[in-house]
């Protein structure tokens, strides 16, 4: 049985022996020959930051502004129905203008629900009125009334 040699790709750059040797030598901080983790990400993160030039300009989406929870109410407030609205929307992750389970439960766990996940499928099964699987803008008042109604039980904090 014989052994094809790895397919070598001539238009990238290769390092040579040599150089490998260099390098070796040059991050293994114990002097085994052998590179750890913690000295090959040593040798990773150096290089990348030789290779990356100046900054440039990334556009990023505009941050949401977060809800604001009075810190005086402690973990037993009642959340206004804005408040609790303002949490949802808040916690589209994506953007994509629609909650799906795992932001659902995000939002649960934020608001103080001890059990976040069932909240989360309780709440998408309670107002997900067209069965898409998320929740959309038309759709959260329902949630917002599942989740008002949840949190005036004793259990939800």
């Amino acid at each position: 049985m014989s052994i094809n040699p790895p397919h070598v790709h001539h238009d990238r750059p290769y390092m040579s022996e040599a150089d490998a040797n260099n390098l070796i030598k040059k991050y293994d901080k114990n002097g085994d020959s052998i590179l750890t983790k913690d000295e090959l990400t040593a040798m990773i993160l150096e290089q990348a930051s030789q290779q990356q030039g100046p900054p440039k300009d990334i556009v990023c989406k505009p941050k949401k502004k977060p809800a604001k929870v009075p810190e005086d109410k402690g973990l037993h407030m009642r959340l206004s129905r804005s408040e609790i609205r303002d949490i949802f929307l808040e916690h589209d992750i994506d953007g994509d203008g629609y909650l799906n389970v795992s932001e659902l439960t995000k939002a649960f766990s934020f608001i103080g629900s001890m059990l976040p996940l069932y909240k989360a499928h309780y709440g998408l099964n309670y107002a997900d009125a067209d069965g898409d699987g998320r929740i959309s803008e038309e759709e959260l008042e329902k949630l917002v009334d599942y989740a008002e109604r949840v949190s005036r039980r004793k259990g939800f904090c």
